[in-house]
């Protein structure tokens, strides 16, 4: 009767509290509310069970509640007389929980003893032969290997966190699905404290759905999700020191979308990659920043990717990029996780990915995790968009080529054979139109088409398993014989001129299959085939020709735990097989090292993220990498990585530095200083050392003011790389071993970048930094040269500035803006041209021998002028009642500023004559897009 009556009184106090502390709105009687519900956790004694109710808002005393919400507890206690804690314990135990201990503390000594289960550590067990002790004395030693102490309030004694300790932190964590138990990604989670919307964390969810909250304090939250296209979510949480909840969320789908969701969920991702990325170095362009960047006829994704700082260029006319130093082959391009090999049109004037596929493009410059290998310069990642299982066509004519990409689901009776929940798939093509218009008209033909094919396909299984797919091809061909068939229309041509087909493209398909794990982690098991080819064919009397490919097939499975509160742990191993051909048929000169060969190669990797506490985060890893060439000796490498990530200025803030190591196993062999040019690729063996990268990088990035608009960032970096390869155009024609040259190089710099993410005007400023040089092997020629060169890379561009633009103009219109400047890029001029004449003596014949020789400066030695140039562009979205359409208007090169690409070279007797052949003059190009 006296417990009962005890217990009573407590409760009766626990509902006074609430209702005072509901009366105060003003922040401080917020903040003394949740440290007030913290202490109520805690007067819960052992053998009640408290429903949620008995939490309630209740009411107190100011005075008392201040008293209860700063209870701390002590140890070493000398009680008086006749106190609670001087009561003789009676406790004999050996070997038991700390909470058992504390039940059977009470029940011996009938003295309440109050705590709450989440403050207790966990795995702590206890002895004690405290049968003659008092209450103190038994406290002491049962609590001494913890941060607790004891008080004694009113009938009972507490159990609470010591005097100059805090309670520990709680954590939220849990998944937002659909209807259909599909994973919803970015959606944006808000959790602000009850009472007090002012305040609180923002996030989103990830791929697969997921999100956490991590050092809460107690009390009361509001806890909102929403989603473009779902209806808003709202509940209250009620997190005790040292939770750790699970939520499971179902959205239900909205038919009306509200318009400032997708800007939202923009700034969420970017909130919650600030908070969680900590070695790579990420930048991200989403659909609309894509298609608001001028482009020479469309949007392109992978051209869109050198306004991010830290990236170069060589040129107006080749997609392929430089980031950081690295040449352009050391750039893993991933579509959905694939590795997709030179994914480039018309020589490499822009890419073969259609805008209208891209959920979004995102490029880790440096930093990146263990999971990541076989490139040491940076990661492009590009994210198909399967569509929302809703019937739709997007598509678009530019002056190059027409496109349209259909999306759709499957129908009930297919989901329902197959087992899925929900099924969404996207597929496009684009073909370039010229050729076809054009014959018609003649008896010739345009002699150059495109194409290109991609398809997407996202199933979700009834127990929340998930089914990719994803599919690619592209092909460029140059049939220079159609032009023969023009000698009725230009005579001049030599009926006998002979045929030229040049073709070029890649390929990859995939799949994978993910199970989602209760703690937020995944298990995934894929497998993706890739490859690349060229060929040329000239078909005179030599039939000469050279042919290129590369194709690459791989198995992998990876596992995501988060085992701990704040960890999160993956590994994954991996499987490829790799082939590579190069030829040379009729005698036809040799553009690339002839020959074939293939690899096995094998990785695994581990990695851990820590989070300890709310200043800190790590992120460690480390990849064994096996290759086993063909006819060549193995070659294991071992890559860790360390990263870590500190936030100051109230989170707002942060700094971090990151370091590792990085291989790549195989090589292209193309001259990056060629405009136009395709890659011809070798695998580590015999002629060629795998490539390794040791890197180091330390920044500073946050967020400018109070509010999420503005974000910029500084870093720093330092790279190596040892077993860089090129081409040895002074190689015996009977030594194949003496086709390349091995050597090393460094690169270093720092990137600034400052960003504007939401209002009516948005974009960046970029500004980059770079020094890269090589050290090759010289050419041996003449009797002082020198056995190795170290000279600036071709791609050494000293400075870049980017400025992009984006801005709702009156009527609708958005209009888009990138100004661009750089200094010269390095090449090596020609100092001296020489006639040579002699005369041979072959055959018994003496028979004259000519030929030019050119004497060339120091390799890379001079600069081109500094480059710059303003693109515009303008889109004007109409709503019709069918769909959409988008007229754009893109302008480049508009105060028609002459860039030099190369020069063309005139010798006179006295010096050398340059003549600029110029970049892109000014060009507007316009189109169309639809969609319905």
């Amino acid at each position: 009767m006296r417990r009962a009556r005890r217990s009573t009184r407590t409760l009766r106090r626990v509902r006074r509290v609430g209702r005072f502390l509901a009366a105060h709105g003003s922040r401080q009687a917020t903040e003394s509310r949740l440290a007030a519900r913290n202490a109520l956790t805690l007067l819960l004694p052992v053998g009640i069970a408290a429903a949620p109710s008995t939490l309630a808002p209740a009411a107190l005393s100011a005075q008392d509640t201040q008293v209860l919400a700063a209870l701390r507890g002590e140890t070493g206690v000398d009680p008086d007389p006749g106190t609670l804690l001087a009561t003789i314990s009676m406790l004999s135990i050996e070997s038991v929980p700390l909470g058992e201990a504390l039940v059977r503390l009470a029940e011996r000594s009938t003295v309440q003893i109050a705590f709450s289960p989440s403050l207790l550590p966990a795995g702590v067990r206890v002895d004690c032969d405290c049968v003659g002790l008092n209450l103190a004395k038994t406290l002491d030693h049962l609590l001494a290997d913890t941060d607790l102490g004891y008080a004694e309030l009113g009938s009972q004694v507490v159990v609470v966190p010591r005097a100059g300790s805090t309670p520990p932190d709680g954590l939220l964590r849990g998944r937002v699905r659909s209807e259909v138990a599909v994973p919803i990604e970015d959606a944006t989670v808000r959790l602000t404290p009850a009472g007090d919307p002012t305040r609180g964390h923002i996030t989103g969810t990830d791929r697969l759905g997921y999100f956490a909250f991590h050092e809460l304090a107690a009390g009361d939250y509001e806890l909102s999700v929403d989603r473009i296209g779902y209806r808003l979510h709202e509940e209250t949480i009620a997190v005790a020191p040292g939770d750790d909840l699970q939520v499971a969320i179902r959205l239900t789908e909205e038919a009306v979308a509200l318009g400032g969701l997708q800007v939202e969920g923009e700034r969420s991702r970017r909130l919650t990659r600030f908070e969680r990325s900590v070695g790579a170095t990420v930048q991200e362009l989403n659909r609309a920043e894509l298609k608001a960047i001028p482009g020479i006829a469309e949007a392109d994704p992978i051209k869109s990717v050198d306004v991010l700082p830290g990236v170069t260029r060589m040129s107006d006319f080749g997609a392929a990029f430089n980031v950081r130093g690295g040449s352009a082959d050391q750039n893993l391009i991933l579509l959905d996780g694939i590795p997709i090999f030179s994914p480039f049109h018309t020589l490499g004037l822009f890419s073969a990915f259609n805008a209208d596929m891209v959920g979004r493009a995102e490029l880790q410059l440096g930093g990146f995790p263990a999971e990541y290998g076989g490139r040491v310069s940076s990661v492009l990642r590009i994210e198909s968009d399967p569509g929302d299982e809703e019937f739709g066509v997007d598509a678009g004519l530019s002056l190059l080529a027409s496109r349209a990409a259909v999306r759709g689901g499957l129908p009930e009776g297919l989901k329902n054979r197959l087992g899925l929940a929900s099924g969404r798939w996207r597929a496009s093509a684009r073909r370039s139109y010229l050729d076809a218009l054009i014959e018609p008209f003649s008896e010739g033909a345009f002699p150059y088409h495109l194409q290109d094919f991609q398809a997407a396909f996202e199933g979700w299984t009834r127990r929340g398993d998930r089914v990719k797919a994803t599919g690619y091809l592209s092909r460029d061909v140059l049939d220079v014989a159609s032009l023969a068939s023009l000698n009725d229309t230009w005579p001049e041509l030599d009926s006998r001129a002979p045929e030229i087909v040049w073709s070029w493209g890649s390929a990859a398909a995939g799949a994978s299959w993910t199970r989602l794990l209760g703690d937020g982690g995944a298990l995934e098991v894929g497998g993706s085939l890739s490859s690349s080819d060229a060929y040329f064919e000239f078909s005179d009397a030599s039939e000469a020709g050279f042919g290129t490919g590369i194709s690459r097939s791989s198995i992998a499975a990876s596992l995501e735990r988060h085992p701990g509160r704040n960890t999160r742990w993956k590994s994954g191993i991996e499987s490829t097989w790799s082939k590579y051909e190069n030829l040379a048929t009729g005698g036809s000169p040799e553009p690339f090292p002839v020959g074939d060969g293939t690899g096995l190669g094998t990785a695994a990797y581990t990695q851990l993220d820590w989070t300890p506490n709310a200043t800190w985060v790590f992120e460690g890893g480390v990849r064994v990498d096996h290759w086993r060439p063909k006819g060549s000796p193995s070659t294991v490498t071992v890559s860790p990585r360390i990263a870590a990530k500190r936030f100051v200025g109230g989170g707002r803030w942060a700094v971090r530095a990151a370091g590792g190591r990085y291989t790549q196993f195989l090589h292209s062999v193309r001259d990056e200083q060629i405009p136009f040019g395709l890659d011809a690729w070798v695998l580590s063996g015999q002629q060629a050392p795998p490539l390794i990268s040791d890197q180091v990088q330390a920044g500073l990035e946050g967020w400018l003011g109070t509010t999420d608009i503005w974000f910029t960032s500084l870093e720093a970096y330092y790279r190596t790389q040892d077993g860089l390869v090129a081409r040895n155009w002074g190689d015996h024609p009977a030594d194949p071993a003496d086709d390349l040259f091995v050597g090393d190089g460094r690169a270093y710099g720092a990137d600034f970048l400052l960003r504007k993410t939401a209002g009516l005007t948005t974009g960046w400023l970029s500004v980059s930094l770079l020094k890269a040089d090589r050290r090759l092997p010289g050419d041996g020629a003449g009797p002082n040269a020198a056995r190795t060169v170290q000279h600036p890379a071709d791609f050494d561009r000293r400075l870049e500035v980017d400025l992009v633009i984006r801005h709702a103009l009156p009527w609708a219109v958005t209009g888009g803006l990138r100004w661009n400047l750089g200094t010269g890029l390095p090449y090596t001029l020609p100092l001296r041209d020489y006639h040579v004449t002699r005369h041979e003596l072959m055959d018994l014949t003496a028979e004259p021998f000519d030929r030019s020789v050119v004497l060339l400066g120091p390799r890379n030695g001079e600069r081109y002028p500094v480059n710059h140039r303003l693109d515009v562009s303008f889109r004007r979205t109409w709503e019709k009642g069918w769909g959409r359409i988008t007229p754009y208007l893109h302008v480049i090169n508009v105060y028609n500023r002459k860039n030099v690409l190369y020069y063309s070279l005139a010798y006179r007797t006295d010096r050398t004559v340059l003549n600029g052949v110029s970049m892109s003059p000014l060009l507007p190009t316009i189109g169309v897009e639809v969609s319905f």
